[in-house]
């Protein structure tokens, strides 16, 4: 049922408080492993070299990320879509492993990008117009919403954020003067992100509610 109701079962409340709890609980061990892993790279290998644990999580969430994709390319109505950003994610996961393809020669990693790109686009194309509906439908999905703004963050927000003539001046500051550029730029990232999803609730909570008016 699409629309929002006064009433529901202790059932349904209690499995929702129990999908929430159990959302939480991964958010915060996703957010503790980070930020294990860069302590361990800073104490231990003195820094985030291209073998350290950061960048092994990195790789390993690429994969995961690759396999759930996968799965659901013999999915129904999404199918095309899938692969499309199963592609994309294969080629963000050899641009990760740029470390093992520069022993081949440095920047080898462009070429088999560029390959699985093509052959993506390809097979993607061989769909026709169901192939763009199915990538619509894809984008449907609301948990998507939360794959395109980490996609986001990842390519433009990580990027402009690790500038190195910035932190090359950052870092001749107070100690004190780094820590708080990190925590509040992050802080204001994260109430963006909140806002969004607020006004993101607000529109569902209202389209809800008309569909229910509708229906009396």
């Amino acid at each position: 049922m699409n629309t929002l109701v006064s009433v529901t079962s202790q059932k349904t409340n209690n499995a929702v408080i129990k999908w929430n709890l159990y959302y939480i609980i991964a958010i915060i061990a996703v957010c503790l492993i980070v930020n294990v892993s860069i302590r361990l790279d800073y104490y231990f290998l003195q820094g985030i070299p291209e073998l350290s644990f950061t960048e092994t999580l990195q790789g390993l969430a690429l994969v995961c990320i690759n396999l759930c994709f996968y799965k659901m390319i013999k999915a129904p109505n999404i199918g095309a879509g899938s692969l499309l950003v199963f592609g994309f994610f294969t080629a963000l996961l050899i641009r990760e492993c740029d470390f093992w393809f520069d022993k081949i020669t440095h920047g080898f990693w462009f070429y088999p990008a560029m390959f699985t790109t093509l052959i993506t686009l390809v097979l993607f194309s061989k769909r026709g117009k169901s192939g763009f509906t199915e990538f619509v439908n894809l984008l449907r999905v609301p948990a998507m919403n939360k794959v395109i703004v980490g996609v986001i963050v990842l390519i433009i927000f990580s990027r402009i954020f690790g500038t190195g003539s910035f932190w090359r001046d950052v870092v001749s500051q107070d100690a004190f003067v780094v820590k708080t550029i990190i925590q509040e730029g992050l802080e204001l990232l994260c109430y963006c992100f909140i806002t969004i999803g607020a006004w993101e609730t607000q529109q569902q909570v209202n389209t809800l509610n008309n569909n229910e008016c509708g229906a009396l």
